[in-house]
């Protein structure tokens, strides 16, 4: 049975009431995932991309965004507000608060909701769809592994850790599959779900989950990678409570779950994350605009702007990348592209599109061995990190990205470089 949301208050005198109430709950769950059961969902956040000032766009305030997305924003002070939305229950339809929405700065929000993950997800994704002006924080596969050797895994050898790797081939499947896939309720499943084996195509679908001490993890966890090439599509990371029990869980799209019992720790979880990832854009859009400068003023070169360049551990096959790129540009794709492919071959084309978040301009030259695309000066560094995300989530698990000349995971590692 699936743990029903608690009524949050519409109107609350300011958010340190909100505060409370989430700590409440979050000292509830904790007793509940000690226990074996939850008897109403975790406490979860969602970190949410806006636009910046420094592109010479106008942001908005949430209550601009939100009330063009049908969320009625009450204000309960300069940077928190109260959200609405539709929800389904024995009673019909209606309309009630969601949960929180908390501006972090200009450019950052973060979404507290007690709903259970797949409807909180589905509202989130929603209101993202809707908006070109919004975008998930995403957390690739190589960023979370970089947050795992420089943060989580220094964390004590005997405190207990989890790695969750996915990795889903849907274009080896003769359906469109990636609109329709739903993730599971994180807080509902269960080991003995049978879900996996349902029936359905064949295809390349791997989950595992790494749950153990962080020392031994540490100890098995590269020669596991090397001998199985989805263990790099790292989806989701724990990070042990600095200050109590419990631990919280990050997803690659920006979903922070508290499975800790207290929200100040879980807040303080994703400003954390939050300033990470923030560091991250920024470094990433300061590499490729300087480079982007630099393309410019070569006259030799065709395309203005820096590539993102990816390669694939593993080239796909010809069924496989036609599947792709039949796909890939559907209005609901996960990469959140847009365009018209060339097909220069069995398996190379070249995309004169654009990515609908901003809806910056873009050029693509994709084949079975990589990606190379150009990006423009101004174009937000959640495209790149977007890309990359989704490619190894459904395309290639292990891939090799670059910026200009630099590779990604060393600009990861520059902006994360001190610990915690």
């Amino acid at each position: 049975m699936t743990p029903k949301p608690p009524v949050l208050p519409e109107r609350p005198k300011d958010r340190f009431e909100v505060y409370r109430l989430f700590d409440g709950i979050s000292s509830e769950g904790k007793e509940g995932i000690d226990q074996g059961r939850t008897r109403t969902p975790l406490v979860k956040s969602f970190l949410v991309e806006h636009v910046s000032s420094t592109r010479g766009r106008q942001t908005r305030t949430p209550q601009e965004i939100w009330s063009r997305l049908g969320g009625s924003p009450h204000p309960i002070d300069s940077d928190f507000f109260s959200i609405q939305g539709t929800v389904r229950d024995e009673s019909g339809t209606r309309q009630t608060t969601v949960g929180y929405l908390e501006r972090y700065d200009e450019r950052f929000f973060a979404y507290y909701t007690t709903e259970v993950s797949q409807s909180a997800k589905k509202r989130v994704t929603k209101w993202i769809q809707k908006s070109p002006d919004l975008d998930s924080c995403w957390f690739n596969s190589d960023l979370l592994q970089v947050l795992w050797n420089r943060d989580v895994s220094r964390r004590g050898d005997q405190r207990f850790g989890k790695l969750t790797f996915k990795h889903e081939s849907i274009f080896e499947m003769p359906v469109n599959a990636e609109d329709s896939e739903e993730e599971p309720d994180e807080d509902a499943r269960t080991e003995d779900s049978d879900l996996e084996e349902q029936a359905g195509p064949e295809r390349r679908k791997a989950r595992f989950d790494m749950s153990d001490r962080i020392g031994r993890i540490k100890q098995s966890l590269g020669n596991l990678q090397e001998q199985y090439l989805p263990l790099y599509a790292l989806y989701s990371l724990r990070f042990p409570s600095r200050l109590g029990r419990g631990s919280h869980d990050l997803y690659q799209h920006g979903q922070l779950t508290n499975r800790s019992d207290s929200f100040e720790d879980h807040r303080g979880t994703a400003l954390y994350l939050h300033q990470v990832y923030k560091n991250i854009l920024e470094s990433t859009e300061s590499k490729a605009w300087s480079d982007s400068e630099t393309s410019l003023n070569a006259a030799t070169r065709p395309h203005k702007g820096v590539p993102l360049i990816v390669r694939f551990a593993e080239p796909l096959t010809e069924t496989t990348f036609k599947q792709w790129i039949s796909r890939a540009f559907h209005k609901k794709n996960v990469f959140r592209l847009w365009g018209e492919p060339i097909w220069m071959g069995p398996t190379k084309v070249h995309v004169y599109g654009a990515d609908r978040h901003l809806w910056q301009p873009l050029n693509l030259e994709i084949t079975g061995e990589g990606m190379v695309a150009i990006l423009p000066k101004g174009t937000c560094g959640n495209t790149f990190h977007r890309l990359v995300t989704n490619i190894q989530r459904y395309v290639c698990p292990k891939v090799d990205a670059w910026v200009g000349s630099t590779p990604l995971t060393d600009l990861m590692s520059q902006a994360t470089g001190s610990e915690n």
